[in-house]
């Protein structure tokens, strides 16, 4: 039985730092990871609901069920339930000294960039850009998607890739660049601008989506990331995955306008994001970029 999480995983805890999920589509789940040998530890308030719908529970509440999985020594990592709405109203909540001594991974994408970036700028755990535990019965189906998160894994606890990729993508600026990957939804990473929970983006490789924006909104955000000077710092630029973002041409000319704010090159149509299949990262492994590919 195909078991993606490295031999050590014994158990994995499960915060819902944001929206909650289908209860079935994670029960299905749960027994996915049971049937590995793995026991998922579960926060008390994953569905606990609140007056504002889009919230699994109350801040508080989703504070402190990440929290308590932080401090549980028992606990070999903590996946994201699902994304959605909410993380950014607990990062000021957020036990980020336990953390800091912890090499613990936290993994999600989408609003967990909030948490993500956060641990980035307070250097604390490990943030990997990977599969939510609501659909990873379904996700890990593909294989594409599996074999990528378990090398995202691999890296996360053994700091070495047990597979090298090399994916050539649609090229919007020409260059060379070698960094650090950060991936990061764009609406979350302009909505922290001006925060103390941004990261320094000097010489990383930025890797960017997002889900049910229109154009118009996709340019907001990216004309805040040129105003903060963020697109100057980068070394490079990847357009990952825009579901349900407008018209394709319409995105691309929108991008190749902003590639001319990068110094380094810029490329468009890595799988990662919302869509299977979807690629794993660690924020802060080694890539680079060179002739259209992306190596990690």
């Amino acid at each position: 039985m195909k078991n993606p999480f490295p031999i050590q995983v014994k158990k994995i805890g499960i915060a819902a730092p944001a929206s909650t999920a289908d209860h079935d589509r994670f029960e299905r789940s749960r027994s996915w990871l049971r049937e590995r040998g793995i026991e998922p530890v579960e926060g008390t308030h994953l569905f606990s609901g609140t007056a504002l719908p889009y919230l699994a529970a109350t801040d508080e509440e989703r504070a402190e069920d990440l929290n308590r999985l932080i401090r549980d020594p028992s606990i070999d990592l903590i996946q994201c339930l699902r994304g959605g709405y909410g993380s950014p109203r607990i990062l000021d909540r957020i036990d980020w000294d336990t953390l800091r001594s912890r090499s613990l991974p936290l993994i999600g994408f989408s609003d967990i960039t909030a948490i993500h970036l956060a641990m980035l700028a307070k250097q604390a755990g490990i943030p990997v850009a990977g599969q939510m535990a609501a659909n990873l019965s379904e996700s890990m189906k593909d294989s594409r998607t599996f074999h990528s998160f378990q090398r995202a894994l691999n890296v996360a606890f053994c700091g070495k890739k047990s597979v090298s990729d090399a994916i050539s993508l649609e090229v919007l600026r020409e260059g060379v660049c070698q960094g650090r990957i950060l991936t990061a939804n764009l609406t979350l990473l302009t909505a922290l601008c001006g925060s103390e929970y941004l990261p320094d983006f000097s010489g990383t490789i930025l890797i960017v989506e997002d889900i049910g924006e229109p154009v118009r909104k996709l340019d907001r955000h990216l004309t805040q990331l040129r105003h903060a000077g963020i697109l100057r710092r980068v070394s490079g630029l990847v357009f990952a995955q825009f579901t349900d973002c407008g018209e394709e041409g319409e995105r691309r000319t929108l991008f190749r306008e902003f590639a001319g704010f990068v110094s380094g090159p810029v490329l468009n149509g890595l799988a990662f994001g919302h869509e299977i299949p979807s690629l794993s990262f660690v924020c802060g492994e080694d890539a680079a970029i060179c002739d259209g590919q992306l190596l990690f």
